[in-house]
């Protein structure tokens, strides 16, 4: 018999400056009376702020979102009591805290936007304020639900709040979740302002590039089943067609990832504080560990890495691609004793310099031979060759469960400026100009206007070559059929947006076909089998960041891609929820 208290019911709690304590009622108010709230403009302003503050929340981009979906062809995850390594490995399951985390979070998000609705309708205040709070909370449960079903599939829709009456929801399909969001997305994008007093706030442009951005998902999910998806197309462009212009290129892409306060890229961003409030723990996870501190003055673990293989993919495709210095750290200081530390691809040559002395930097991925066959972006070392250094092939053959340094840290999300205990003041871009020029990119090849199609494509390539002085690469694209610029534009996304949120559903969007490939870089990847055979060999078991072959080294199976394209559904949602069945978990969980 199922436990008569659901998941959902507990995010009912609201934690504000407003409230302390609120309950399920047949009558339900946001707070002790909700004249209180909503018929003062000062309070109901907080709420609207406090409820995109929840997007910050840990559950969500402030920790959870990150480590549930490292999984996504660019990160790598330690051991972390299986929770990060299964993760990464593709073996996410049910039980999975993190997992649970993020559906409360986003439910959270729902259940106070759906107060906020509630509660306008009853308020004394302006028609143009309430209208204007009305877009908010719509934007922000479209939003929720946008994510929900890129990640979970399906969800259960509210669109009330929560009382004793309805505390039991079904899950619904994918397609009606996606038709929640649109409608919470149009509504925003046709009553919100033009412009916001801060950034952090959506607009109607805003709102109109995640229209965009729903209808383009739907598309490509619908294209992967084997369906026409004109239409979608066709709305996807609708809407991107009004954002298209209204945001700007970063001059230099360095740029973003050093102060996100006022870039004219950002198109939904979420604000961060390392005072009490609405924290990012991005440093935490991504920054270099063993106690090594960087430019902040936090610890930091090194929980979560980049998958070498792609930096691999990266790097041999585009040799001096300025995005690269931005995207991967290989070399950095450690401020409590100012001695420099390295990681792949980058190690030091002791051979060369001595113990003692400063040390050699030796440049793996530029220097080691490599064997024949070997391609510029799955190189093949020769590690039997003695141009390599002793002490660098020793490094690779290692058959302790240390930790070696062979993956680079995420320079993205580090952060820039002083920060205290284990938070970031920065903030944190989700949604950029670049993000919505390479889908509308996507969206004109499939309409079949290739021209527009490469110029969407061109200027953000442009913009990563002439962001450093001399850059060859990224080259601009000259003609290309449609199929290949299919391609082109799905490994561009990684390239452009590696290290940064959301790349989980970016990498499933098109299905097993694309997932695949994704899967098949790690796996082909011949540093990772190197390492993975030396592990096996001297059966190491455990240990950091160990070398595995996704789907435990076997055949990888339609089924284990099928299952990998979304999330399961939380097993205490399921435990809890008494209009849910085990029947109605996600295939293969």
């Amino acid at each position: 018999m199922k436990i008569k208290i659901n998941i959902i019911s507990l995010m009912v709690v609201l934690i504000s400056i407003i409230t302390t304590s609120c309950s399920l009622e047949e009558d339900p108010k946001y707070n002790f009376n909700s004249a209180t709230v909503f018929n003062d403009q000062k309070t109901a302003e907080a709420v609207i702020m406090q409820n995109y503050g929840w997007l910050g929340n840990a559950n969500l981009y402030g920790q959870f979102l990150h480590e549930g979906t490292i999984n996504n062809g660019v990160y790598w995850g330690r051991s972390d009591g299986d929770r990060l390594q299964t993760t990464g490995r593709y073996e996410i399951y049910a039980a999975n805290s993190t997992v649970s985390g993020i559906w409360t979070g986003f439910y959270k998000v729902i259940t106070e936007s759906n107060y906020l609705i509630n509660g306008m309708a009853s308020s004394s205040l302006s028609a143009d304020y309430k209208t204007r709070a009305l877009a908010h909370a719509r934007f922000l449960r479209g939003f929720a639900y946008f994510q929900l079903a890129n990640l979970f599939g399906k969800a259960v829709i509210l669109t009330e709040p929560l009382t004793t009456t309805n505390i039991h929801n079904p899950l619904s399909e994918r397609s009606l979740v996606y038709d929640q969001a649109v409608s919470d997305l149009i509504f925003a994008a046709e009553n919100l302002p033009p412009t916001e007093s801060m950034r952090g706030l959506a607009t109607k442009d805003a709102a109109n590039a995640f229209v965009a951005k729903c209808y383009w998902m739907m598309a490509n999910h619908s294209q992967a089943e084997g369906n026409d998806a004109k239409a979608l197309y066709t709305l996807a462009k609708t809407y991107g067609d009004k954002a298209i212009g209204k945001f700007a290129l970063a001059t230099k892409f360095a740029d973003l990832w050093v102060n996100h306060s006022n870039s004219t890229e950002s198109i939904f961003q979420i604000n961060f504080t390392d005072a009490v409030g609405i924290n990012l723990r991005t440093s935490f996870n991504f920054g270099p560990s063993n106690g090594v501190r960087i430019a902040a003055l936090q610890p930091s673990f090194g929980n979560i890495k980049i998958d070498r293989a792609f930096y691999d993919l990266h790097r041999g495709t585009y040799p001096d691609d300025p995005r690269l210095a931005s995207t991967y750290l290989s070399r950095f200081t450690n401020a409590a004793n100012g001695q420099t530390s390295l990681a792949y691809p980058l190690f030091n040559n002791t051979a060369a310099g001595g113990t003692n002395a400063v040390p050699v930097v030796y440049d793996m991925f530029q220097s080691a031979p490599r064997k024949a066959g070997s391609t510029a972006t799955n190189p093949d070392y020769d590690f039997a060759s003695t141009a390599i250094p002793n002490n660098i092939r020793n490094t690779w053959n290692n058959t302790t469960a240390n930790e070696k340094n062979l993956n680079p840290y995420n320079n993205k999300m580090l952060s820039t400026v002083i920060a205290t205990a284990q938070y970031d003041p920065k903030n944190l871009i989700i949604f950029r100009y670049a993000d919505l020029l390479l889908l509308m990119a996507d969206v004109e090849n499939e309409l079949d206007n290739s021209g527009q199609a490469l110029i969407y494509l061109n200027q953000v390539l442009t913009r990563a070559r002439t962001s450093v002085s001399g850059a060859i690469y990224p080259l601009v694209q000259t003609t290309l059929s449609k199929e290949a610029m299919r391609d082109k534009i799905f490994f561009e996304r990684m390239f452009e947006l590696a290290g940064e949120p959301n790349l989980f559903e970016d990498v499933r969007r098109r299905g097993t076909e694309y997932l695949r490939k994704v899967v098949d870089l790690h796996n082909n990847s011949k540093s990772i089998q190197y390492r993975y055979n030396i592990e096996v060999t001297n059966n190491i078991l455990s240990g950091n960041f160990r070398d595995y072959i996704i789907d435990n080294g076997a055949v990888v199976s339609e089924d284990f891609l099928k299952r990998n394209l979304l999330l399961p559904i939380p097993l205490n949602e399921i435990n809890t929820n008494d209009k849910i069945e085990p029947a109605d978990q996600n295939f293969g969980y």
